[in-house]
């Protein structure tokens, strides 16, 4: 108890300090960047065939201060979609972030930190030709996980999302409260979900519930894009029934329920073999090949033995035994886009549906206080470690400037 004591002490002193220094750069005054010898200096490529041109395209360049906005500077693409920026500070604590807006798709670049000894960056921002057809979207793989948590059943959905075509697909219909159109149309909730979070690269307030599902608003540009997001469901009965619709074709999924004694069966999936993942069995449903416009249902039966028996799991437990069954998954199926988020994203990101910045801030303060706990430890190897740390850092400074430059544009 001892140890456990000390160790939520630490978190505490570790969580105070990080957030000392996060309102010390939020209080910071919001100052122009000094002038310098800095430039910045790039293209754009547009990476559809035959595609529109880039030229008299509208660059902005926005500049920080110890992570705090301190201005932008807007220049325009040359015939051949050429841009620079010049008089750039090269002084400690300033980056700068390449942004434009394309056919209604947002682009943006990585941030640069110029110095005295590197005082010109260059890059290439590949845009393409937007269209509302989604017909080049498809899933590749997709699983669902249920466990057993005190208030009921914790649900993680990942999804790997796949355009195939050289367009960015932009959506349709009318420009949404979350500020662009409805485009990934994610499996909808449970009418008794409760709780809904988000991970993977789905963006806090970009995302929209409403009664038509749940919708990405931004853009799907070709490649892939990783969807998670994570939500409870009471149940109060030995037995509860998943429907989904299926709205892109999937090459495969499976869906995945804690406990040896709970039942599950569905018309579309395949029962497969009970497995064990850090002594919690899990009972596993698959199918490939499913085609957009299918129905799946998936019944559960057992659920009050089941859950007796993990009744003693906490929420946190839960979330690690989660964590641990979607790396499983992920590394059976070969895939890669989903090991990089298990090493992105150690705890989903908690929001509610009016979207809480300032929840989101102390969340990943907590975070970044235990993992360095784990480190400190010897839980974690410092290579992970270190891309953990990198990207829970980038997350909170990227949530730290967007709220800048809301409440710059309020």
């Amino acid at each position: 108890m001892r140890d456990k004591a000390e160790a939520g002490e630490a978190v505490i002193n570790r969580v105070a300090l990080l957030s000392m220094i996060l309102l010390l750069s939020l209080s910071t005054p919001v100052l122009a960047a000094e002038p310098g010898s800095g430039v910045i200096e790039g293209q754009l490529v547009n990476g559809t065939q035959g595609g529109s041109s880039v030229a008299d395209q509208t660059v902005t360049l926005t500049s920080y201060l110890n992570a705090v906005e301190a201005g932008t500077t807007n220049a325009k693409t040359g015939t051949d979609g050429r841009f620079v920026f010049k008089g750039l500070s090269t002084s400690s604590g300033n980056s700068h972030r390449v942004k434009l807006k394309y056919q209604e798709a947002d682009y943006s670049g990585e941030p640069f930190a110029l110095t005295d000894n590197e005082t010109t960056k260059s890059t290439i921002l590949t845009v393409y030709d937007s269209t509302s057809s989604d017909g080049a979207v498809s899933v590749t793989t997709a699983f669902t996980i249920v466990a057993f948590g005190q208030d009921g059943l914790e649900v993680t959905e990942h999804l790997v999302f796949a355009n195939d075509s050289d367009r960015a697909y932009i959506g349709s219909g009318e420009i949404t409260s979350a500020g662009g159109k409805r485009t990934l149309k994610l499996p909808s909730l449970p009418t008794e979900a409760t709780d809904l979070q988000y991970g993977g690269e789905l963006v806090s307030g970009r995302v929209l519930p409403d009664f038509n599902g749940l919708f990405d608003t931004m853009a799907m540009l070709p490649g892939e894009k990783t969807a998670i997001y994570s939500y409870r469901v009471s149940v109060s009965s030995d037995s509860y029934k998943f429907v989904r619709k299926v709205d892109y074709p999937v090459a495969s999924y499976s869906f995945l329920v804690q406990g040896e004694n709970t039942r599950a069966t569905s018309s579309r999936l395949a029962a497969g073999q009970i497995v064990d993942f850090q002594g919690i069995k899990f009972n596993i449903l698959s199918a490939d090949n499913i085609a957009s416009g299918e129905t799946i249902d998936i019944q559960l039966s057992g659920l009050s033995q089941a859950g007796n028996q993990t009744g003693s799991d906490t929420s946190g437990s839960n979330q690690q035994t989660i964590l641990l069954v979607t790396l499983a998954v992920v590394l059976a199926a070969g895939g890669g886009a989903g090991f990089v988020y298990l090493l992105k994203k150690r705890n989903l990101q908690s929001v509610s549906l009016e979207n809480n910045p300032e929840q989101l801030k102390q969340e990943l303060l907590i975070e970044i206080a235990e993992l360095d706990d784990d480190f400190e430890s010897g839980k974690i190897k410092k290579e992970t470690y270190s891309k953990l740390r990198a990207e829970m850092k980038s997350q909170l400074v990227e949530l730290m400037q967007d709220s800048q430059e809301e409440s710059g544009s309020g």
